[in-house]
């Protein structure tokens, strides 16, 4: 039987660019990897709909419990993201009545302008990036669709800033621990004020220019402003790297890239000046390697040189050697069950983190959280616990 590993490496060499269905059924067979197992790791992971496709393109037969749940959750995702668009288009709607003019992020971009099917995308929540000045109407505007607010300090936690706020509709269900197998339609509304990526003092803001640089387009028939697309990629390099340092999902984001990557229109010189402008260069180095190495993504190697000469030399060896079980060993840990694991995983995020800082300032702005005692998860379940 296939392991964990071998199993997701199939998953994403079915979906290479020039894989071929003979060449994949071969490693598939010499793997020993059942389609109950292929199956489910897609689905979990995110992946199922893009396997569907694959599979539905290749014409190759597969056992018929594997192609029903894959072909389920292929129509699921695509009434899931129909939905989805409704959601965002009563918003967009009630923008324009109101003089805001958002940036769609993230996973509405990429489903409705990148994948070749919307469908292939799962989303989890809607992305709008506003102005400061704009987020309090933004958010009395939610309010006024409905949408309740909660609202968290950037101090407390791990100190996440580019959105504080995150909006729900008071009918919709509570999120299910994987957000690729939650039945929900009605989606979290996050309003951001900024692209800054952060996390246990580790900072990354590419923010400055993008807003200038915004395109019109037309998502789900209603018009928006998206990232123009050197600043879509340097996102979606910049989010995937975060993931993996925070230990969240990131398989989805992996193939984001390739979706990117292979759509073109990328002016690789300009993407490579505004990593370097924003100190960006190692994420985008680090998330641009695993994707071709992993997916075949189409990555210039000039670009991928001048990243490399960008980064210092301990954090550029670090990335060389990142590899699938790096992704699986970061995203795929035990829950927290404990204070004594809470208290460990804390530690050991915080040493993550600090690996990814460009130098010894940045390493110390990540230890100097720890010393923020009263400002930590952990610390204020402490304090619940003792009231």
């Amino acid at each position: 039987m296939a392991s964990a590993s071998s199993t997701t490496q199939l998953l994403l060499s079915a979906l290479c660019p020039h894989q071929t269905p003979t060449s994949w059924e071969s490693d598939r067979t010499w793997a020993q990897a059942n389609w109950d197992d292929l199956t489910v790791r897609a689905i979990v992971l995110g992946l199922g709909p893009q396997l569907h496709r694959q599979i539905v393109d290749w014409r190759i037969a597969i056992p018929p419990r594997a192609a029903a749940k894959l072909s389920a959750t292929y129509q699921a995702q695509a009434q899931r993201n129909a939905a989805i668009f409704r959601q965002l288009g009563d918003v967009l709607s009630t923008c324009a009545e109101r003089g805001l003019r958002p940036i769609a992020l993230k996973g509405v971009h990429l489903a409705a302008l990148v994948y070749s099917d919307p469908a292939l995308r799962p989303m989890n929540d809607i992305d709008l990036l506003f102005t400061p000045d704009e987020l309090p109407a933004a958010e009395a505007m939610l309010e006024a669709l409905g949408y309740s607010g909660k609202h968290k300090s950037p101090d407390v936690g791990v100190g996440v800033i580019k959105h504080t706020s995150t909006f729900r509709r008071s009918a919709a269900q509570s999120a299910t621990p994987n957000p690729y197998l939650s039945p929900e339609s009605d989606r979290t509304i996050e309003p951001h004020a900024s692209l800054e990526e952060s996390w246990f003092g580790l900072k990354v803001d590419i923010t400055p220019g993008v807003r200038e640089r915004a395109i019109e387009a037309g998502l789900g028939g209603h018009a928006c402003r998206v990232l123009a697309r050197e600043d879509l990629l340097l996102h979606v390099c910049v989010h995937f790297c975060f993931h993996l340092i925070m230990g969240a999902p990131s398989m989805v984001q992996l193939t984001d890239l390739l979706a990117v990557t292979r759509a073109g229109q990328i002016n690789w010189s300009i993407f490579v000046e505004r990593a370097l402008d924003r100190r960006a260069a190692p994420y985008a180095l680090a998330a641009l390697t695993l994707a071709h190495d992993l997916l075949d993504a189409p990555v210039p190697a000039d670009a991928v040189h001048e990243l490399i000469e960008a980064t210092p030399g301990a954090l550029r060896r670090q990335i060389a050697r990142l590899g699938l079980a790096d992704v699986l060993r970061r995203t795929q840990q035990k829950p927290l069950r404990t204070i004594p694991q809470r208290i460990g995983r804390g530690f050991a995020d915080r040493a993550e983190t600090a690996r990814w800082a460009l130098d010894w300032r940045g390493r110390w702005e990540v230890w100097k959280t720890m010393f923020k005692i009263g400002s930590t998860d952990t610390w204020q379940l402490i304090a619940r616990r003792e009231a």
